[in-house]
């Protein structure tokens, strides 16, 4: 579990319902999918692929959030023990675990001090990265990989998040025999005008002691010179 923001002093928690109107405003929507005791849990998506936002209370119906969790699930995608190692040498605030023919990816976050609209963009940003990366390398583009990890999060136990973070590999079917480039559709608009950092590997950080990558401040990708 990371911890992100220290503060310092106050209560080490969150508002819910701020959390909850940040993802709406950055969103659009963010669906509640359900709740097991402190746990609430919200789905979003965002250029069609799906990922579930998991809020930890301080105590059932509180309403203090204490801890984040990010999931998204990826379905039929071809991955063995190398794709997992490559992917998680290369995430930022997040592990992939392989369950059966499952991919998961997974983060969660310990909040401390007081709510902030910019610091919450900021950990949006980075989970919004390591799906980049996590796409990308299913998409065939990720050069190496070891064992999965199997620790899971208790988000995954429960069935309206798991369906909800699953995003399906594109078929024939599905598709209309037409190719679907998942990563440039995740990305959106900034496909054409955006390449992944060459300094950072998309990672949007740098050096054995992490800091922040000059070249792409952080974000992970940088404007495509024209052509």
């Amino acid at each position: 579990m990371l911890k992100m923001f220290s503060g310092g002093g106050g209560d080490e928690s969150w508002p819910l319902s701020k959390i909850v109107s940040a993802l709406k405003s950055q969103y659009g929507t963010a669906d509640a999918l359900g709740e097991d005791g402190p746990l609430k849990v919200y789905g979003v998506q965002e250029n069609g692929v799906n990922f579930v936002v998991a809020l930890v209370q301080s105590a059932p119906k509180s309403g203090k959030v204490v801890e984040l969790g990010f999931l998204a699930r990826f379905v039929g995608f071809p991955a063995d023990a190398r794709t997992i190692e490559g992917l998680n040498r290369n995430l930022n605030i997040s592990f992939v675990s392989l369950e059966g023919a499952d991919l998961f990816l997974m983060a969660g976050l310990q909040v401390t001090g007081a709510f902030d609209q910019k610091q919450f963009s900021l950990i949006m940003d980075a989970w919004r990265g390591d799906l980049m990366v996590t796409v990308q390398g299913l998409s065939g583009d990720q050069s190496s990989m070891t064992a999965a990890m199997s620790a899971a999060f208790p988000v995954t136990k429960l069935a309206a998040a798991r369906d909800f973070a699953a995003n399906r590999a594109p078929t024939p079917e599905l598709a209309g025999d037409q190719p679907i480039d998942v990563l440039s559709s995740f990305l959106g608009a900034k496909a054409a005008t955006h390449v992944f950092c060459g300094e950072c590997n998309g990672r949007g950080k740098r050096g054995f002691i992490t800091r922040s990558c000059d070249e792409c401040e952080g974000v992970g990708f940088v404007k495509q010179a024209a052509r």
